[in-house]
């Protein structure tokens, strides 16, 4: 529902009602066809981004915000450029990307107050509470929030003032303060009906459902959920009516009436799909976990137990982002202090030698002091931030390596089908030949039997053979999933390839059924085996194929009919070194962005695509942990190559 509220606010602060919308739109349209000026298509733009939310089409409201801001920058239109950061961080909000939303409110909100845009202004408080709220940082999300509703207060903006109490309200019954929630959710109320500022009325009925709910009045919270379903507000919101039924199930959950509660958690489950919220998705898929299993339906409860840890793990990759954003900021902030305290230091220095020799050694001593002093106190404040950014690291590799895993799922269980293939063949062939060999035995013929017994052991030869090979790929699975711990053996660097190199294309194939490329190995038989950290090298591998599967198939949704994705990996033994090369046809890498892809958090890929990790840590483990260098070769529009050379 916070998430909602924010866009009304922008909507609101902006527009008038949805006729009033649709209709501004159409004008705007005819008034650039007929004086195609810029500013009138810059408005039309931002205007389209407004209208279209009252559909929650996300996709449409983040291109007409792109498109807004674009043309903004061009034409030097600063009102507009601040406008569309605005309406662009609630989209990337709404949409998922936490780190994406914070990042451009805190480019907004400075623009908005130097050219006086106070209505912007609290939007980006706003947006930037919510988005604290969601990574349950709440002391920032209250501070945020308040900010806002000290700016619409002053201004009277009375409709932002009813989104910003009620907010303000959520914040609280998050926190268990119900005095405090049900307070703010009153004088909301109130102020509402006064001002006629109607069209919230329906989510603040629901907050009075929510406070009887953790009251314990289940029975009366179901009442007001299905009074704030039934408000004109919710038609065609999916976040909305998934948060109405989420807390309805909740509700019959603590009432014991299984059947119910999950009849209104599919419901609630079906709009957060729709929505693409992973925050809400992991709520109610972990109610209906819970209740499948209360109940005994393990497959019910294990498919959606999936679905709350692929959503989890979503959302804890984006709090780990804007973890180490934060800590980078805040440590940037500490430099500039303890600079500015040099600068007066040094100031202080020079008036005080003034006063005589005497009383400039005396105020050196003094000074030097206090210098030492303040020095172990940043140092030892640069450590403990320096542990914290080790930490944060560790388990940012952590998540990229469970994201990873997640990726070549559908490709472990095409490769693993294979042999199970084999050894069900064999086994029930193995079955059939003794029976067969016992007739034989029956009859005395033991020629028969010999040859009977010598296709038996042929045949367990081949079970022994394909289960083998099925323990590799699920042991190779298990090492992937593990924290390494950086031990190293010796290893066959050409199966090592093969394997990674088969599932990361049978994983993309499982996503995309359209998508074809012609995959070729070159691996030198000579090649020796080499003391590496499998898992890690896994990783690299991982990596290299996924980026270049994803550029030739990002190549042929442009390409002509003529253009055959390929995909090669090859491996050779020179001057004590071992090369591995992996090869594409895709787009290339453009030269201005070419010494940028091995920087962490950098991605050319689009948002929720990409973390901007994987070739960083690749360039990790491959030079700082092995001794090793990557190369790259690249070509705009025909080539990449990367190689990978290790040492002996």
């Amino acid at each position: 529902m916070k998430r909602f509220l924010l866009f009304t606010m922008i909507v609101t602060g902006f527009c008038c009602q949805s006729f009033a919308q649709n209709k501004k739109v159409d004008s705007l349209n005819k008034a650039y066809q007929k004086n195609k000026q810029d500013t009138t298509l810059e408005q039309y733009y931002f205007m389209k981004a407004a209208t279209v939310f009252l559909t929650t089409n996300v996709d449409s409201g983040l291109m007409y915000s792109r498109k807004a801001l674009a043309l903004s920058r061009k034409i030097h239109y600063v009102r507009g450029e601040v406008q569309a950061l605005s309406i662009l961080s609630n989209y990337l909000n709404v949409s998922g990307d936490l780190p994406g939303s914070l990042k451009v409110s805190f480019e907004a909100l400075p623009k908005a107050l130097a050219i006086h845009e106070m209505r912007t202004v609290a939007a980006c408080y706003n947006s930037r509470g919510l988005t604290y709220s969601t990574l349950k940082d709440t002391k920032k999300s209250l501070d945020n929030y308040y900010a806002a509703k000290q700016v619409v207060t002053k201004y009277h903006f009375d409709d932002l003032l009813v989104v910003e109490l009620n907010n303000i309200s959520k914040e609280y019954m998050d926190m268990n303060k119900l005095d405090s929630a049900y307070y703010f959710t009153r004088t909301d109320y109130d102020f509402a009906l006064k001002h006629k500022v109607l069209n919230n009325l329906g989510y603040l009925i629901r907050n009075f459902g929510i406070i009887e709910s953790k009251k314990g009045n289940f029975k009366g919270a179901i009442n007001f959920y299905r009074k704030s379903l039934a408000d004109s507000s919710a038609i065609n919101n999916h976040y909305l009516q998934s948060e109405d039924y989420r807390r309805i199930a909740e509700a019959y959950q603590k009432m014991g009436r299984a059947d119910s509660s999950i009849a209104f958690g599919k419901k609630a489950f079906e709009q957060a799909k729709l929505d693409r919220n992973p925050d809400q998705v992991q709520r109610v898929t972990q109610l209906l976990t819970d209740e499948y299993l209360a109940n005994g339906d393990y497959k019910s409860a294990f498919d959606y137990e999936q679905v709350t840890l692929k959503a989890r793990d979503s959302l804890f990759s984006q709090q780990k982002t804007l973890q180490v954003q934060n800590l980078a900021y805040n440590e940037d902030q500490r430099r500039q202090a303890i600079e500015t305290e040099q600068i007066a230091y040094q100031n202080k220095v020079r008036f005080y030698g003034l006063l005589g020799v005497l009383g400039v050694f005396a105020l050196i001593a003094a000074i030097l002091l206090f210098a030492n002093t303040q020095r172990k106190k940043a140092n030892t404040a640069l450590q403990k931030t320096l542990s914290e950014l080790q930490n944060t690291q560790k388990q940012l590799i952590q998540s990229e390596k469970m994201a990873s895993l997640g990726e070549l799922t559908a490709g472990i269980a095409h490769e693993i089908q294979n042999p199970l293939n084999f050894v069900n063949n064999f086994s029930e062939i193995n079955a059939e030949l003794i029976d067969e060999m016992e007739q034989e035995i029956t009859k005395g013929n033991l020629d028969e039997v010999k040859a009977l017994a010598e296709n038996i052991k042929t045949n367990q030869q081949k079970i022994a053979q394909h289960g083998k090979r099925a323990d590799f790929i699920v042991k190779g699975m298990l090492q992937h999933s593990r924290n390494s711990s950086g031990e190293k053996q010796e290893t066959n660097l050409n199966v090592l390839a093969e394997e990674f190199f088969k599932l990361s294309y049978h994983g993309l194939r499982a996503k995309d059924k359209s998508f074809n490329a012609e995959i070729l190995t070159r691996f030198d038989e000579k090649l020796p085996k080499i003391n590496i950290a499998q898992q890690e090298i896994g990783r690299v591998l991982l990596n290299l194929f996924n980026n270049a599967f994803y550029a030739v198939n990002q190549k042929s949704k442009t390409a002509g009919p003529d253009y055959k994705p390929q995909v090669s990996v090859s491996t050779a033994f020179a001057n004590g070194q071992v090369l591995i090369t992996v090869k594409d046809n895709g787009v290339g890498i453009p030269d201005a962005i070419k010494e940028k892809i091995m920087q962490p958090f950098f991605t050319t890929k689009p948002t929720g695509e990409g973390t901007g990790l994987g070739l960083s840590l690749s360039y990790d483990i491959v030079v700082k942990g092995h001794g090793g260098k990557i190369e790259i070769d690249t070509k705009v529009g025909e080539f990449t190559e990367f190689r990978v050379y290790l040492p002996v």
